[in-house]
């Protein structure tokens, strides 16, 4: 799946970069267009302050173009009617824009006024305009008038103002341009250049941005899909092979081939790791199969032999008519095991009284039991659903196992809700370290190689129980018991049993 993984790093990095020259791409596009309108306010502010200046003194054309961006020139006597409309705000300025920049001012559709764009003046020159046209006497009312009137300006009156005689430049809060423009009555004019309003352009671009976000995040999205599908179907291969069953699964679906060629490569490992298995049991169900002729033999054998011996060497025939047993006995482990490892066991699920288990197993090993105290405590619901001849099985070899253990005690403890049963069986014995607990399911597996076969058994009764407890959909738990010893817990579910798990 490398080649799925790539491809989701690259279309993040292909997204990523794409958002951040969207991103940078609309930044410049708003710089631009914010510089575009300061640049278009300020010639209409340039050209306004110049044709009142005009229209006021003709004679002031020389300074007018010093401070303007333009080289103007008076083509046509301009009316005093148009200049008093004009400045009074009455009257709105007709001009125009040539391609090389030159602006044409006209009044009753003649060019009155021309101005040819002359090097670029700065910002800062437009105060000198604004004080060239306070010089012509205009009345308080009449200057608020015309800068009402154009379009390029924004104003204010400020009631109070410091004592001066020019116009101050500066910026207001939002970063505008402004001029401050004092009036005879110590008030003054708050002249601001009037820019367009981009917040609906920026909350365009910001949307714009937010979609190829969430359009890239759908795309990962999309190749995380695909890539968490293929971890399911690869998950059931694993799972499979943990069962010990090898094939693949129907319905894998790889467009690449990648995961089918994992999954290949996995059941071709499960398939040689279950014939080394399957080789394995079959030639431990073959010798213990191939025993039972003889230890059968074996116990005919003594049994006739008491007849015909001397009563001092009865006590020999009958240790070794227990020896017999307990290889017979661990025959039929071994044969249980190696059937609840592989499967092959059919389980039948009913509906069983715990208590009647747990009263059978007393009962059937009350010798082994005598010096002990065992406490059972049961909810009035005992029944359960599993196979009473295999939960007997596990519930025998727990006890048994604690009985080997206990010095005085064994508690038997049954719980149960709506998702599980759960049996546990605790002693108060030496308890079994944590570093050891997994260890205690391991076949064959002994914690102490100098016990005895009397105290250690074969070390296959918790392995029979864990695999009992698998087929019923549970499992089996150690932990240390409040009394000190060790806490066995058989925990099945009540949903799942043997079909459920070969599906």
């Amino acid at each position: 799946m490398i080649g799925e993984v790539w491809r989701l790093y690259r279309h993040i990095i292909i997204g990523g970069a794409a958002i951040l020259l969207l991103v940078f791409s609309s930044l410049a596009y708003l710089q631009q267009k914010t510089l575009s309108q300061s640049v278009d306010s300020s010639v209409c502010a340039d050209v306004y302050l110049s044709a009142a200046v005009l229209a006021s003194s003709p004679d002031l054309i020389a300074d007018v173009s010093t401070y303007s961006r333009y080289h103007w020139q008076i083509l046509s006597s301009i009316a005093p009617a148009f200049a008093q409309n004009f400045i009074g705000g009455t009257a709105p300025l007709q001009w125009q824009e040539s391609a090389r920049g030159d602006i044409n001012i006209l009044h009753n559709g003649t060019v009155i006024l021309s101005g040819q764009a002359n090097v670029p003046a700065p910002l800062l020159q437009l105060p000198s305009l604004i004080d060239l046209l306070r010089q012509q006497g205009l009345w308080q009312g009449q200057l608020q008038a015309f800068f009402e009137s154009a379009p390029c300006f924004s104003v204010e009156v400020l009631p109070t103002f410091a004592d001066s005689t020019q116009t101050v430049i500066g910026v207001d809060e939002q970063g505008v341009l402004q001029f401050i423009v004092p009036q005879e009555d110590r008030s003054a004019l708050s002249v601001s250049m009037r820019t367009e309003n981009n917040s609906m352009l920026f909350s365009e671009m910001a949307l714009i941005v937010i979609l190829a976000v969430i359009g890239m995040c759908l795309l990962v999205w999309r190749e995380l899909r695909v890539l968490d599908r293929k971890r399911r179907y690869f998950e059931i291969v694993t799972r499979q092979i943990a069962r010990g069953r090898s094939g693949l699964p129907k319905g894998i679906v790889d467009s690449n081939g990648a995961l089918k060629e994992l999954a290949y490569s996995f059941d071709s490992m499960s398939s040689h790791i279950q014939r080394l298995l399957k080789v394995q049991r079959e030639m431990i169900n073959a010798i213990s199969h191939e025993l039972r002729t003889p230890i059968a033999r074996l116990r005919f054998g003594l049994e006739a032999l008491k007849d015909d011996i001397d009563e001092n060497d009865h006590g020999t025939v009958i240790a070794l008519e227990g020896d017999v047993e307990e290889l017979n006995t661990l025959v039929d482990e071994v044969l249980t095991y190696g059937k609840l490892e592989e499967g092959s066991l059919a389980l039948n699920f009913e509906s069983t009284s715990l208590r009647q288990l747990l009263n059978g197993v007393l009962e059937h090993n009350q010798n082994l039991l005598k010096h002990l105290t065992v406490d059972v405590h049961l909810d009035d619901d005992d029944i359960v659903n599993a196979d009473p001849h295999h939960l007997h099985r596990a519930l025998q070899n727990l006890i048994l196992n604690a009985s080997k253990y206990a010095s005085s005690k064994i508690v038997i403890t049954y719980t149960n809700d709506a998702e599980r049963w759960q049996v546990d069986i605790e002693d108060d014995g030496p308890g079994i370290p944590p570093e050891d607990r997994d260890k205690v399911f391991i076949p064959f597996q002994r914690l102490d190689n100098s016990r005895t076969r009397a105290s250690g058994g074969y070390g296959l009764g918790l392995a029979i129980v864990q695999r009992i407890a698998f087929w019923h959909g549970g499992a089996v738990l150690v932990e240390e018991s409040s009394m000190g010893g060790a806490k066995f817990s058989l925990i099945w579910s009540r949903s799942q049993h043997q079909n459920s798990l070969l599906s």
